[in-house]
């Protein structure tokens, strides 16, 4: 019943968004990550390995509640509340380790990764409708946001991750990963059709992803 609970509400949400229907939009979007921490805290013990994931959901709560109202100011709190989310997913993520070859292929996709977005943010700035102002805060969340992906893709070389919760946590990561890629696009001039809508269904579902593998997390 939970599931489809959340389900229901973040389909509203969804439809919502798509239609550009902006208050049930607004109304459902905390209601969706609300539903995803009590499912989580009801599912499975909160063990050592699953807390900074709790933490990172309470934090992305917070993230959709701060970014509901307009401006520069509370994008920011915003941006702040999901770099909290990041580390929390970061630490959560590397609580397992894998062999030194995996670290030097995700530290070298790292920095790649890095560098790939400062030069975009250097190219889209250009345009005179852009907030210069951001652009340092959205370099610093984009290699968090890396970061992450890259320790959620990594569970595939953890031995302390099951096949499928690895595929899982690996997709939640790169789903993340193009969500915020998207409203960084959003905040360079580059705004997609229908960007509002891919923007949530792509961050729904890696919260919903990354959730389902870490309640299959061990103990």
């Amino acid at each position: 019943m939970p599931v489809v609970g959340i389900g229901l509400v973040s389909l509203i949400n969804w439809i919502s968004a798509w239609q550009e229907r902006l208050i049930p939009y607004y109304i459902t979007k905390p209601i969706v990550l609300s539903g995803l921490l009590l499912f989580m805290v009801l599912q499975v013990p909160i063990t050592p390995a699953r807390l900074p994931f709790l933490l990172g959901l309470v934090f992305s709560l917070l993230g959709d509640i701060f970014l509901i109202p307009k401006g520069t100011r509370w994008f920011l709190v915003g941006m702040g509340a999901f770099s909290i989310t990041q580390l929390m997913y970061i630490w959560g993520f590397n609580l397992s380790m894998f062999k030194l070859p995996f670290l030097v292929v995700g530290v070298v996709a790292f920095l790649v990764g890095v560098i790939l977005i400062h030069l975009v943010i250097n190219r889209f700035s250009e345009s005179p409708n852009v907030n210069q102002a951001i652009l340092p805060y959205l370099k610093g969340y984009g290699a968090l946001v890396i970061a992450m992906s890259m320790s959620a893709l990594l569970c595939l070389a953890r031995p302390g991750w099951s096949d499928r919760a690895a595929v899982m946590a690996g997709v939640g990561g790169i789903l993340f990963f193009l969500s915020d890629g998207m409203i960084g696009l959003e905040k360079l001039d580059c705004r997609l059709p229908k960007s509002r809508f891919w923007v949530i269904s792509t961050y729904h579902l890696a919260q919903f992803l990354i959730v389902g593998a870490v309640i299959q997390l061990p103990g």
